[in-house]
């Protein structure tokens, strides 16, 4: 009846008193636990005896957490649990009593109390330019019915603009029509975007303040207060660039930035009181971050692809965590002409073989040079290898799965580059192109493609070179795996024109494999939920149309 989703940083005593609590005060009713483990350190086998684990081994983020738990759910009812959320009583049987006895009722969320039975903002607002210049605080006190908030002593359940994720239960048929969390959020309003996007399907948020679950609200995540509210300010724009607009985005931006230069001006002669200092920092780098553009790498999310590099052999080499060098290699030159090793793919540019390697079966792919020009260009930049290597790091990273790349090595002479190759564990599964050359492709199939292109896009990850044959399809396992990827880019926020593009190298590489191209469940499944792309549907679907006439006319005449 429920899956219960818990997404955890790790093994702590939280995690083990939260479903401790779970299994005592849940008697009538099915449910199943599914834990997912952001940590790269694995949990100890004792959770699996009540508990499906899922290891993601880097610390995704919750939206792209909680998603891999949905996917591998059952329940008609979802359940979302942080770690500090302790039962104290049955929550769970009276949260799906009133769901089913309101079929309109799409998600609903509990009162959520401290350990010493204070209440806690259980309701959320939706976003707006108002309530984000105006004080929020003030805004509930002087319009409580249009800011319902734990001021508001509600006894009785009331329909909200969005409720808290601490507790929250979503119904199945809400993913059906929203499609899942937005994983470009790595943390904070993944929830109210969902609820807005749900209410903007026809479904209710419901708060139910006669259910309460004690809440420890983020002891840890304010550890990091200036990379915590980093990243609710990313957030927060990403929100308004989906669902307000350019416009209201760009005024919230000149804002925030105005508030922020205030703050730093007003606290700055007071920086000797250590309360104010505090301030002073937190505002100060908030106001740097505006000033240079919202860069990576200052909120929550790790952005880097870290590696070691190693001198071997006349070679540097680039290796990461427990991939290494295998011993049996000396010059990758001469394993490429190994007999051992078969050739799966060669182009002008580059040459993939695929063979055994110290038993591991892999793909070595080398890089070739356009001429002298492209030669020198390398004098000042990374090798196409390196960037395809760096690009694998950081979709490992980002959850998305990708062949895993073991090592990269190049050699240079004066720093003129000459040599370059990339080696990653093989994956069995043909290409997109391979796979629908010899079957027909299902329904199934295009809402599958679809679903995980909008997952890296919603990330902004863009491969620029988006072709059927650039991704690998395990129809037995329903995997998908993106490769070639030393032209990839990641923007935060794809504008639809953008999309546009990118989708029409798909749509031109499937024109002649695919009757009548690109089918049209394809579209409707990937903008499926997402009102920024929903709004602009015709332009989207012209646009792409027009690129793909293009690419049809100038590539694969």
């Amino acid at each position: 009846m429920v899956s219960i989703i818990i997404v955890c940083l790790g093994e702590d005593e939280m995690l083990g008193q939260c479903i401790d609590s779970i299994r005592e005060h849940t008697l009538s009713i099915e449910y199943e636990i599914i834990i997912v483990n952001n940590s790269p350190i694995p949990l100890s086998r004792k959770y699996r005896v009540f508990a499906s684990v899922i290891e993601n081994r880097h610390n995704l983020g919750f939206a792209r957490a909680v998603n891999r738990g949905i996917l591998n759910s059952r329940g008609e009812y979802i359940l979302l649990l942080n770690v500090d959320s302790m039962f104290t009583s049955d929550a769970l049987y009276p949260m799906v009593q009133f769901m089913e006895s309101h079929p309109k009722a799409g998600i609903c969320g509990v009162q959520l109390i401290f350990p010493d039975g204070r209440l806690q903002n259980s309701i959320d607002i939706i976003p707006g330019l108002i309530n984000q210049v105006i004080n929020r605080s003030l805004l509930k006190i002087l319009f409580p019915g249009a800011y319902p908030s734990k001021r508001s002593h509600l006894d009785m359940p009331t329909k909200v603009p969005s409720v808290i994720g601490a507790c929250m239960m979503i119904r199945r048929s809400v993913l059906d029509k929203t499609g899942l969390m937005d994983e470009g959020f790595f943390f904070y309003l993944e929830e109210t975007d969902l609820c807005k996007r749900a209410k903007d399907k026809g479904f209710e948020i419901w708060h139910l303040p006669g259910i309460r679950v004690v809440h420890y609200q983020g002891a840890s995540a304010r550890q990091h207060d200036v990379r915590r509210k980093i990243e609710f300010q990313r957030s927060m724009y990403r929100f308004f660039l989906k669902h307000r607009g350019l416009a209201n985005a760009a005024l919230l931006y000149m804002f925030t930035m105005l508030k922020l230069l205030v703050e730093v001006v007003t606290n700055l002669p007071f920086s000797i009181i250590a309360g104010v200092r505090a301030k002073l920092k937190r505002s100060a780098w908030l106001f740097l971050w505006h000033l240079f553009g919202v860069p990576e790498g200052w909120g929550l999310e790790d952005v880097k692809a870290t590696y070691d590099v190693i001198k071997r052999a006349g070679y540097a080499w680039f290796v990461r965590g427990d991939y290494g060098i295998p011993e049996s290699i000396g010059d990758p030159s001469i394993l490429m002409q190994s007999e051992h090793m078969k050739t799966v793919a060669r182009s002008r540019t580059a040459h993939v073989k695929l063979g055994d390697l110290s038993g591991v079966r892999v793909y070595l792919k080398e890089y070739y040079f356009k001429g002298i020009m492209d030669g020198l260009k390398n004098i000042f930049r990374k090798s196409r290898a390196l960037k395809s290597f760096e690009a694998a790091i950081r979709l490992e990273d980002l959850g998305v799965d990708t062949p895993r790349p073991m090592f990269c090595c190049e050699k240079r002479i004066c720093r003129v580059l000459t040599k370059s190759f990339i080696a990653t564990y093989a994956v069995d599964a043909p290409n997109l192109i391979g796979y629908a050359s010899r079957n027909t492709m299902a329904m199934g199939d295009f809402g599958l493609i679809a679903l995980f292109i909008r997952r890296i896009h919603e990330m902004g990850i863009l491969p620029v070179d988006l072709k059927g044959d650039n991704l690998l399809f395990d129809h037995g396992k329903r995997h998908l795996y993106l490769i070639d990827l030393d032209r990839l880019r990641i923007k935060r926020f794809l504008t639809w024109r953008r999309i546009a593009k990118n989708l029409s190298y798909l749509y031109a590489s499937f024109a002649s494999d695919v009757p009548g191209g690109m089918h049209p469940h394809f579209l409707d499944e990937y903008i499926k939920g997402n009102p920024y792309l929903e709004k602009r549907k015709q332009r989207l679907s012209e646009m792409i149309d027009k690129y793909t006439r293009l690419r049809l006319a100038q590539r694969y005449s």
